[in-house]
């Protein structure tokens, strides 16, 4: 169970189930003297309860003026980040993680499409990325349907990052970090779809905590370089950045930005962030 935490980075990032949509993580950013916003959590999965929240929040999208998400997925964007996961001409996977690894590895990743040429290109952390991202039949997500509402409403469009940025965050980790990642990977994939549940649940009950828990209380056990490297620079320093940018465009005009539900919880994340530079930061109830 040690690669909860890796999962959640994935997908805070199914079979057929009902589009109840739960309560999911809306709430209304607000100031004196400021124009009303949105923070939305999102994650990055086509589950239909997930799904259907959009219900909720288009008539939100219909009431500001800018989108706000984590990356804006035009086509310069999907090709940075394809080059950016590829080894360099004189590495391959294979001598990275080793022949017994690289065969384990091809049996899981043959359920997603990868052949063994394809994953012998691929950088380690891009591997585990697609290993611990479910397959989505649809190719959407919530937050691509938010992105897609704004640009349908003509609402201006904001990335709260870069392809650059997000990339450097994973080319950061040292090779051996990364190929310890992606074991943790190979070894759990049966438990993912178990895992994926209960966080999809936490998510829909709007339980902060509850997220913020299933990541801490998986710590335990892990190689400890690369729990820092999760807590540091994968949450609290995008968390600084995304405060940073985020707070700037609710103090502009009615706003909604939406990022992944990881995000939002915790002293770092940005519900409790915002309140600390002087915003109201309430929830949105069910209507």
């Amino acid at each position: 169970m040690r690669t909860r935490a890796l999962v959640m980075m994935f997908w805070l990032l199914l079979p057929a189930l009902p589009a109840y949509a739960g309560e999911g993580m809306v709430f209304r950013v607000a100031g004196e003297g400021l124009p009303t916003g949105y923070l939305v959590g999102t994650m990055h999965i086509d589950d239909p309860r997930v799904m259907g929240l959009m219900g909720r929040i288009e008539p939100l999208i219909d009431r500001v003026e800018t989108v706000a998400i984590e990356l804006i997925p035009d086509a310069l964007t999907m090709v940075a980040v394809g080059a950016a996961t590829m080894l360099p001409p004189d590495q391959s996977l294979r001598e990275i993680i080793g022949d017994a690894s690289f065969e384990a590895l091809q049996d899981v990743a043959l359920q997603h499409g990868l052949t063994a040429p394809v994953l012998d290109r691929l950088k380690p952390w891009a591997v585990a990325v697609m290993l611990g991202l479910p397959d989505a039949a649809s190719g959407r997500s919530l937050d691509t349907d938010i992105y897609l509402a704004g640009m349908t409403r003509q609402r201006r469009l904001v990335g709260l990052e870069t392809a650059a940025e997000q990339i450097a965050v994973f080319d950061q980790l040292p090779l051996m970090q990364q190929a310890m990642m992606l074991e943790e990977m190979i070894k759990n994939a049966d438990q993912l779809p178990q895992q994926l549940e209960e966080l999809t649940q936490a998510f829909l009950a709007g339980d902060l905590d509850r997220l913020d828990g299933l990541a801490r209380e998986q710590y335990f056990g892990m190689p400890q370089d690369l729990v820092n490297w999760f807590e540091q620079a994968l949450i609290v320093d995008r968390n600084v950045q995304m405060l940073s940018r985020s707070s700037e465009l609710f103090r502009q005009a009615p706003t909604l930005v939406a990022v992944g539900a990881l995000h939002l919880s915790g002293r770092s994340g940005l519900v409790a962030a915002l309140r600390r530079e002087g915003f109201a930061v309430d929830r949105v109830g069910n209507p």
